[in-house]
């Protein structure tokens, strides 16, 4: 990832949350890194210009694409926020023991560390949605993916858990919850992007931007979208031949896989 990208990712970040700001941008760089990993095999294959087209005012667009640029991105954010809250990085949180000591399930009890997603979703709001400072439907989509890649790490955590009891009877279990790996939320909201469902939007009351009619037409919109599903507005360019004004330099010159019996659907 071009490092200048996440800079600008951060420059509108809360300046009072400057001890969070490297985690940010590593969990932006962990969260593109992803996006190149999903997308490797692809026409758009998540160039370096993702992240700062997305984020840059001038040029929002509202594809399928940058719903998973926003979603991975965000996710990233809040992953590395959580995992270094947990390692006792910061003075001002650690583990979530909110629940310990309480019947979670039949032969097992709350207790240990958990990750303290809270904490992690809570900074990484700050951060990440601060860059909307629109409130048109563009905006209102970038917010609302965002969002579903933060839900995408709680929805994939998973739990562990150790045995006591006499001679490991195991006759009781202590459990918390963790993260699951980086590549399982990744998997995950490449789903979400295959499925990803396109608002229809009526573009005389778009044109009217943040008018109350407007704001009308896309609370109504979003009525009907469900929290864990990622939207987009545009239909996505032709991302074989390059365009520089939009950030895509096109297929040429990339590695191509041949169409194969035996490949798989990610292989071809």
């Amino acid at each position: 990832l071009c490092f200048r990208s996440v800079n600008n990712f951060l420059m509108t970040g809360p300046k009072a949350y400057l001890t969070y700001s490297s985690s940010v941008a590593a969990g932006a760089h962990s969260g593109m890194e992803e996006c190149k990993f999903q997308f490797g095999w692809e026409r758009w294959n998540c160039p370096e210009s993702a992240l700062q087209l997305s984020t840059h005012n001038r040029l929002r667009s509202a594809t399928r694409e940058t719903s998973f640029v926003h979603a991975i991105s965000s996710a990233g954010v809040m992953y590395t926020l959580t995992r270094n809250c947990s390692m006792g990085d910061f003075e001002s949180c650690g583990c979530d023991d909110s629940r310990n000591g309480r019947v979670g399930g039949r032969g097992w009890v709350w207790g240990g560390c958990s990750d303290n997603v809270e904490f992690g979703e809570r900074i990484s709001k700050l951060f990440v949605d601060a860059l909307e400072t629109g409130h048109d439907t563009r905006a209102l989509i970038n917010l609302h993916n965002n969002e579903v890649g933060r839900l995408a790490v709680k929805t994939t955590m998973k739990r562990a858990c150790k045995c006591h009891g006499v001679s490991g009877s195991c006759s009781i279990q202590t459990c918390w919850l963790q993260l699951a790996e980086f590549r399982e939320i990744g998997n995950y909201l490449k789903i979400k992007y295959d499925q990803a469902h396109k608002l229809e939007m009526d573009k005389r009351r778009m044109r009217a931007g943040n008018s109350p009619p407007s704001r009308g037409a896309t609370a109504e919109t979003f009525h009907h979208v469900h929290a864990t599903e990622l939207v987009f507005l545009e239909d996505s360019p032709d991302y074989c031949t390059r365009n520089a004004s939009l950030g895509h330099h096109g297929t040429e010159g990339r590695e191509c896989l041949q169409t194969g019996k035996n490949l798989s659907q990610w292989e071809k």
